[in-house]
């Protein structure tokens, strides 16, 4: 086989060049834009095969670190436990179901993270790891309050669909509220009514900006480090 007059770059070179995180941010990214507006019969269908992406890019995400392996095996019973619930149509499993997901999320997060500080340098990977740490944590915290609303109606005032939950339409109603605490917006059309809801928000907001602080910071030091090389 002929390689190009002038390339020595091997075949595997430019997938090399694709920032780790990417498609991970980019699944993140259409979650986020698809799941509020989303409230059409076979929804769910749709909003999880988005949220297969997400996890298979995960994978893709930390395939580095050296907790792939556990990672893998998490995202595989996540894979299962999500499908068998949708499959089955057995909402009992609910909490399991949500709870594995907030798990999987955490973890994600924490590696993304764990990478983030090993970084010694500021590059296009560097920031997509960031944003997607960030958007990461927004997710996790949907997944808590649909769980919460769920099991617990009336926990958050101001949902239109409180009178018969719906996990779809839950989850794209709190990813709103979610986006909303972590970047301190307060609209407040959506409010915190449980004991459990109400600190669970305000952790979230002190989180996404102590998040916001640190990171910038450690890029900032970074760039300036660099650069002074």
């Amino acid at each position: 086989m002929h390689t190009a007059v002038g390339s020595n770059e091997p075949m595997g070179a430019p997938l090399q060049k694709v920032p780790q995180s990417a498609a991970l941010l980019v699944g993140l990214l259409v979650l986020i834009v698809v799941s509020p507006s989303v409230q059409v019969k076979g929804a769910e269908v749709v909003i999880e095969l988005i949220f297969d992406l997400i996890l298979l890019a995960g994978v893709y995400a930390v395939r580095a670190s050296r907790h792939r392996w556990t990672f893998g095996a998490l995202t595989a019973i996540t894979l299962a436990i999500r499908w068998g619930e949708i499959l089955w149509g057995d909402r009992q499993y609910d909490p399991l179901y949500l709870g594995l997901t907030v798990a999987w999320l955490a973890y994600a997060t924490w590696i993304v993270v764990g990478q983030l500080f090993q970084r010694r340098d500021v590059s296009i990977d560097t920031i997509f790891g960031a944003i997607t740490a960030y958007l990461l944590i927004a997710v996790a915290f949907m997944e808590l309050y649909s769980l919460i609303e769920l099991q617990r109606p009336g926990s958050f005032a101001g949902l239109a669909d409180a009178t018969e939950p719906n996990r779809q339409q839950m989850g794209g109603t709190m990813l709103y509220f979610s986006l909303v605490c972590l970047t301190t917006m307060g609209f407040g059309d959506i409010v915190p009514a449980s004991n459990l809801a109400r600190p669970l928000a305000a952790l979230e907001g002190v989180i996404g900006q102590l998040y916001l602080a640190i990171m910038i910071a450690r890029l900032v030091g970074l760039h300036i480090s660099r650069r002074n090389d």
